[in-house]
């Protein structure tokens, strides 16, 4: 696997993270530094969780024995390298995308939209010619219309959202403490596009390091002819340059010739604004509790 331009997720180990993980009830530690969360299952057991963690020796030790104290049912990792061979890992189903796309945002605006799919640059200047308008939100007002067009989304697309409070606690826990982000904490903006003073797209996007991500959206199938999506991701790619933040990242995309995968509907779309295609190794599971992650697999199938 080649060595990759930046870290996709990286804010998922940050501390900010951990507190929002805190505030909506997910228990959250710190094993040789990096974040390690206890996730509810079923029954009253939990599983240990470390999203794109560096999974040296040292790290893979003080995680299986954090995880360990907790009576965990198993270790989950997201290795950001491939697995050291002698890890008894199983790979599992993906819990964060483990390929998305990027953009290097230290290229001039006339590069970055000469790199985008001709359709993408057109459905741009349609939505600036129809005086699609995008601006950050904030407050009850943002966070409302943010789930309206969440809940008919939902419909619309037949994927799986989590609970309101957990937007709202997300927005609230990571707001931003000024107009200027700070690159050293993890924070999240509301940014919506709106037609004729109608919101018709909002994104949550997350600031952290040198990325802002793309981290969950939302559209309305009115005036679906503007094209209010395709302005607003360009906006706020046009706003993290001039933040000074170098990539842009999407957070997920199908892999390759994977027809069925939950993303393969957004892939399209995010493959046009152009970028880089990141992988990494997976989703991975070390059993600590056999009979119960057994019967935890065993509860999945027939539920």
């Amino acid at each position: 696997m080649k060595e990759q331009p930046c870290l996709s997720g990286a804010f998922l180990q940050s501390a900010d993270w951990a507190s929002f993980q805190e505030a909506v009830g997910v228990h959250a530690v710190s094993a040789l530094g990096a974040n390690l969360f206890f996730v509810p299952l079923p029954f009253g057991l939990r599983y240990a969780y470390a999203p794109r963690v560096e999974l040296s020796d040292a790290t893979y030790n003080a995680l299986a024995l954090a995880a360990q104290k907790e009576h965990a049912v198993f270790l989950r990792v997201e290795p950001v390298t491939p697995m050291l061979a002698h890890q008894k890992f199983r790979k599992v189903r993906d819990n964060q995308p483990s390929v998305t796309r990027v953009i290097d945002l230290s290229l001039s605006e006339e590069v970055l939209l000469a790199q985008m799919k001709q359709k993408t640059r057109y459905n741009i200047r349609l939505a600036a010619k129809h005086e699609v308008v995008v601006a950050e939100a904030a407050g009850v007002w943002g966070v409302r219309r943010f789930l309206k067009l969440l809940s008919k989304t939902q419909e619309r697309q037949a994927f799986s959202v989590h609970a309101p409070a957990y937007y709202e606690t997300l927005l609230d826990v990571l707001k931003p403490t000024s107009a200027t982000p700070d690159p050293k904490r993890c924070e999240a903006r509301l940014m919506v596009a709106r037609y004729n003073g109608k919101v018709r797209a909002a994104n949550i996007v997350i600031t952290y390091g040198d990325t802002v991500t793309y981290l969950h959206g939302a559209s309305s199938e009115k005036d679906k002819e503007v094209m209010a999506p395709s302005l607003l991701q360009w906006h706020t790619m046009r706003w993290a340059k001039k933040e000074g933040f170098r990539w842009y990242d999407f957070w997920g995309i199908a892999p390759e010739n994977a027809k069925n995968h939950p993303l393969a509907g957004v892939t399209r779309f995010k493959e046009g604004f152009g970028g880089e295609t990141l992988r990494y190794p997976g989703t991975f599971e070390l059993s600590l509790r056999p009979f119960w992650h057994a019967l935890i697999r065993l509860h999945r199938r027939f539920r």
